[in-house]
C-alpha cells in the first residue's frame, strides 16, 4: 500500500485535454500572488506611460536603461522602443553586466506591470537605487496606441513559411 501511494506521488501530473493552462496572458487571479504584489507595490516607484514616452521620445541617455522582464516568447512578439531583454528568471544574475552603475535609471516592464514590480523590488534589495516599474506594462502602452519595436518574426509567422 505504501509503495503504491509513493508511486502515485512520483507520477507526473498532466492537465486533462482541453483544460486551460496558465500563462502570461492569464489574469493574475491567485489570491496569494495578488496579495504579495500588493504588499510590495508601495515600496516600488511606478512610472506612467506618458513619463516613459517623454524619456524615450529621443534617444535616451546612456545612464537610462529600459529592461523587458517578460518571457522570451513575449519579447519575440513585440517590445518597447529602446528596450533591452533581460528575462525575469535571469535578471538578478545578469543585471550587473547590463547596468554596472547602481545609480543609473532603470525602468522595468512586463505584460501588465506585476512581474516588473517584483523585479524592481528585487533590484532595490540588490542595491540599485533608481529603479521603476512601468505602470500597466506593455499592455497599457499598446492601449495608448504607441509605437512598438518588432525585432523578430512571431512563432506563427515562422511556421506559416513552411
Amino acid at each position: 500500500m505504501f509503495i503504491r501511494a509513493a508511486a502515485r506521488l512520483t507520477q507526473t501530473q498532466r492537465a486533462p485535454l482541453g483544460a486551460r493552462l496558465f500563462s502570461h496572458t492569464a489574469p493574475a487571479s491567485s489570491a496569494l500572488f495578488s496579495a504579495h504584489v500588493a504588499k510590495i507595490q508601495p515600496t516600488v516607484k511606478e512610472i506612467s506611460i506618458s513619463d516613459l514616452k517623454a524619456k524615450i521620445s529621443s534617444e535616451p541617455s546612456p545612464a537610462f536603461h529600459l529592461l523587458d522582464v517578460r518571457e522570451t516568447h513575449e519579447w519575440n512578439e513585440d517590445k518597447l522602443p529602446y528596450a533591452v531583454y533581460s528575462g525575469r528568471g535571469c535578471l538578478e544574475r545578469d543585471i550587473e553586466s547590463l547596468v554596472p552603475d547602481p545609480y543609473d535609471e532603470i525602468v522595468l516592464y512586463c505584460a501588465g506591470g506585476k512581474r516588473s514590480i517584483l523585479a524592481a523590488a528585487s533590484l532595490q534589495k540588490m542595491g540599485y537605487n533608481n529603479v521603476a516599474s512601468l505602470r500597466g506594462g506593455i499592455g497599457a502602452w499598446k492601449k495608448e496606441g504607441l509605437p512598438l519595436g518588432h525585432s523578430h518574426k512571431t512563432y506563427s509567422d515562422r511556421i506559416q513559411e513552411y
